[in-house]
């Protein structure tokens, strides 16, 4: 990857994550444009908080490219993210968000951009974390939505101290999805115990429907949104922090609802905020998730009971 020119202006994407986020590294320290393999135009921004970094990865028009070049882009990008972490002062990655334009779009017999994605994201794992067998203690959390517009975006959040990754006993982790899934499994860890500024807090990845490696309740939002919560109460009662930390719905402190139909909003709205703390942050973000029977997916940080 060669580095073509620095720029004054804030990157696209930085407004794509969670405001909880975005507050705890709002200073930006560069812009700069990246020209990655195959040409594909990039820009890549990195700010700093207290404690934290992010870095944030923009390929424009990546809804136009063919399935090898996506995967090459993610690859890079993932990469250029995790080398702008190392070289910070919080080098480890303890939460990513993956907005993926097209996301359901076909791109061969049995494969969408999605599961494209997931092999640019495997590749650029495997070569940073020398492969996949490590990647149970390594890989942070994280979320990947589709949205509406043309570019592949990658935000990674850094801490000064390793995350601790957790699985859901419900749940097959995600990096050992068999095949039926994709060629290459979505990597990421269901959830991550980080220290943070504020202490420590559980960043509970994006969670769905989802039982075992499979789809359930497909067409139903109300059964979704119940299975969704089945599984965040029992990841948070199954979680246990390097220093005894425990976690349950009550500690709750902000959580973000990906929902795919706008007919859906305010009913969410309702039985969401039924289910949170009243303190909690809250915030709806239109997206499609990223199996198309899906259609409500929610992340949450979590203080420690």
């Amino acid at each position: 990857m060669l580095d073509v020119g620095v720029e004054s202006v804030i990157a696209p994407g930085r407004s794509m994550v969670p405001q909880w986020a975005s507050e705890l590294a709002p200073c930006p320290v560069e812009s700069r444009s990246v020209i990655l393999t195959g040409g594909v135009a990039a820009s890549v921004q990195h700010t700093h908080g207290n404690g934290v970094a992010m870095v944030t990865a923009v390929v424009p028009g990546a809804s136009r490219l063919e399935a090898e070049g996506l995967r090459r882009a993610a690859a890079d990008v993932f990469t250029l993210v995790l080398e702008g972490l190392r070289e910070s002062p919080c080098p480890y990655p303890v939460r990513m968000w993956n907005f993926v334009p097209a996301i359901h779009g076909r791109m061969g017999e049995g494969i969408d951009r999605y599961r494209v994605f997931n092999q640019g994201r495997f590749d650029a794992f495997s070569r940073w974390w020398a492969g996949p067998s490590t990647f149970s203690r390594v890989l942070p959390a994280a979320s990947a939505v589709g949205h509406m517009g043309d570019q592949l975006i990658v935000c990674g959040l850094g801490s000064t101290q390793p995350g601790l990754p957790a699985e859901n006993p419900r749940q097959v982790p995600a990096f050992g999805y068999s095949t039926a899934h994709g060629p290459r499994p979505p990597c990421f860890a269901r959830a991550t115990v980080a220290r943070l500024p504020a202490g420590a807090r559980l960043l509970v990845s994006g969670t769905a429907s989802i039982r075992g490696e499979d789809s359930v309740h497909s067409g139903s939002l109300p059964a979704q949104l119940d299975e969704t919560f089945i599984n965040i109460e029992r990841l948070l009662a199954s979680v246990t922090g390097p220093r005894g930390e425990r976690f349950s719905i009550d500690g709750v402190e902000s959580a973000r609802v990906y929902f795919v139909r706008e007919t859906d909003r305010a009913w969410l709205a309702a039985a969401v905020s039924a289910r949170l703390p009243a303190t909690a942050g809250i915030e709806f973000f239109p997206a499609l998730v990223c199996r198309e029977e899906l259609l409500v997916e929610i992340e949450a940080v979590v203080v420690p009971a």
